[in-house]
């Protein structure tokens, strides 16, 4: 195609048509510009293609996953829910006073001594925001609830650190002092503890302000852990949702 291109232009100059010569040329690099915006046009088309399959196989893959941790999930905010109320009837006991309720409150005192870590693991909607596919999102509500979910998953990790520290530091050594924890501990893990040692003095909690306020601030910390794991729900079954329309599925 080049030779034919180039012989017509060597027969135009040599018959001293320098006009319809420049005329051709001018064609010509039309013609080569046509050429490369159709090219790249089905390189841009191309792209796209390939771009909207990628997005929707991460939208399939990110749609299991969040399917998939329902039940996960569900069962732990039951979890914490749980430690809520055992922790609330614990400060309902010591401030009533009431030493008859010290088998109650021997059974509660566990959810003290119990922390739970969100720990939470969504490898492929963390693969897909930290791979740059967040700015490829043509749907803005999926964008903005990724974006929403992706800053809740940090947030549980500052909230987890908050856990654990003030278990090592305040609870962990509260309880190695004046509670022995195998009295104490909740039925699930006392099974597997060996019952014996020196006994509890329950009646010296009712008036101790330091196992009081140790208490309080585990309850207050389980509250903020529960209602940022209702958010988190709430988040979780938007995406669903979005993803399930987006994807054409059936709900």
């Amino acid at each position: 195609m080049i030779k034919f291109f180039k012989h017509i232009r060597k027969s135009l100059l040599m018959e001293n048509k320098t006009g319809k010569y420049f005329k051709y040329a001018i064609g010509e690099i039309v013609l080569v510009v046509i050429g490369i915006l159709i090219a790249l046009q089905i390189n841009n088309w191309n792209e796209k293609r390939l771009q909207k399959l990628t997005l929707s196989n991460y939208y399939e893959r990110m749609h299991e996953e969040l399917e998939s941790s329902r039940d996960k999930l569900d069962n732990f905010i039951n979890g914490i829910d749980s430690l809520v109320i055992q922790n609330r009837k614990t400060l309902e006991i010591l401030s009533s006073n009431n030493k008859d309720s010290i088998p109650t409150l021997q059974k509660t005192l566990g959810a003290l001594g119990t922390a739970w870590v969100n720990n939470f693991n969504y490898p492929i909607v963390e693969e897909f925001i930290n791979e740059g596919y967040l700015a490829k999102v043509n749907n803005p509500k999926i964008k903005d609830e990724l974006q929403a979910f992706s800053f809740q998953l940090n947030r549980f990790k500052t909230l987890d650190k908050g856990i654990l520290d003030q278990y090592s530091l305040t609870i962990d050594p509260f309880i190695n002092k004046h509670l022995n924890y195998s009295q104490i501990a909740l039925d699930r893990y006392k099974t597997n503890l060996v019952s014996g040692g020196p006994e509890t003095d329950f009646e010296r909690l009712f008036n101790d302000l330091e196992a009081w306020n140790v208490i309080t601030l585990k309850l207050e910390l389980l509250v903020t852990q529960k209602y940022a794991l209702q958010e988190f729900k709430a988040m979780r079954e938007r995406l669903i949702e979005l993803l399930t329309s987006e994807l054409n599925l059936k709900p």
